[in-house]
């Protein structure tokens, strides 16, 4: 390589837009065709860039899908430290099944690039599981401490441990995100969807507990 054309490549590497064509194509690659099927010169021809411009921003194939996962789990990360003074625990628990359902909606072929890697490429499912799982279980992690708060506080239904109702939901929100996989935009909306989480958690939250059931204290 020529000195010029180091000096190019060192130009354009500096570009942030070169490096977010290189994860659009590069999500979209291993998305359709998995990891080991998809070369780094088809990524190059994909984003439109040179070969060597990609081996600048990334030394290795795997660091590129290092980079793409990173991208993709963005929109996952919640940070509800400047909210949580300004919203009470049921404020909450609604924000953060809106956001769940705004990702689904939003990012439908992000969720179908977790779900193909995880089919197609059993080498790396156990990195993806990883990261995903991390942010899942924090994910979990924060419903159940709201909702418990939330029963301490007598503002949420009790017939439920807050273990058993935070599975509960995510089964529903699991669903949906199915759903929007298959059926797009004729799945349920999600206003309709957070009325329903409020119905069935804040709607009654005296009502006496079942005779035989295990309420949380």
């Amino acid at each position: 390589m020529g000195a010029s054309q180091a000096k190019g490549i060192e130009q354009r590497a500096g570009s942030q837009d070169s490096r977010d064509e290189i994860l659009k194509a590069a999500m979209h690659l291993f998305a359709d065709r998995g990891f080991h099927e998809t070369s780094m010169s088809e990524v190059a021809r994909e984003a439109r860039v040179s070969k060597a411009l990609i081996f600048w921003h990334f030394k290795t194939k795997e660091e590129l899908f290092v980079a793409v996962l990173n991208r993709l789990l963005e929109p996952y990360v919640i940070d509800f430290a400047e909210e949580a003074g300004a919203l009470d625990e049921r404020a909450q628990i609604q924000k953060l099944v809106e956001f769940y359902l705004l990702f689904v909606r939003e990012n439908v072929s992000s969720v179908r690039f977790f779900l193909a890697q995880m089919l197609h490429d059993p080498h790396l499912s156990e990195s993806l599981n990883e990261q995903v799982l991390r942010l899942y279980s924090g994910y979990r992690d924060l419903l159940t401490e709201l909702i418990a708060r939330s029963q301490e506080k007598g503002i949420c239904t009790r017939r439920f441990a807050p273990e058993a109702a935070t599975s509960f939901l995510l089964s529903a929100l699991n669903g949906l995100l199915i759903e929007h996989l298959f059926m797009g935009a004729k799945a349920v909306d999600s206003e309709g969807a957070v009325a329903m989480v409020g119905e069935w958690l804040f709607g009654d939250s005296k009502e006496p507990s079942p005779e035989g059931g295990n309420p949380a204290a």
